[in-house]
């Protein structure tokens, strides 16, 4: 399994394999973003339905289920003790936190886009 986890990002982060950092800020950021704006933008402008929607709220919840466990598994990989005057510890425990915060707000996000488009 080591070798396939390796071979696949997805996989590697999902068994805490890679490091915090690239993880947090281009999978989890970045990737947030990105998700947000392909499924609630084409609905919010009259391009796609509730049927899009419900697709990529399905995507979206495979997605945070993903980055949540990811960012757990990863969460100590980080390579400084220090970053910024604030030990390594502290930068774990802000990283699952704040990836819960993420999840509650694409289940309010998700529940809004649903209510705009129903109602």
């Amino acid at each position: 399994m080591a070798a396939i986890a390796l071979g696949n990002p997805l996989l590697r982060y999902w068994h805490g394999e890679g490091t915090l950092a690239p993880l947090y800020w281009g999978w989890g950021v970045a990737g947030s973003i990105l998700l947000a704006i392909l499924v609630a933008g084409p609905p919010l402008a009259g391009l796609g339905g509730l049927r899009w929607a419900l697709a990529g709220i399905c995507v979206g919840a495979v997605y945070t289920l993903w980055i949540l466990v990811s960012i757990w598994r990863c969460a100590e990989n980080i390579d400084r003790p220090v970053i910024l005057g604030i030990p390594r510890d502290a930068w774990t425990w802000l990283a699952r936190v704040l990836t819960f915060g993420w999840a509650i707000n694409a289940a309010g996000m998700s529940v809004m886009l649903l209510q705009s488009l129903m109602y």
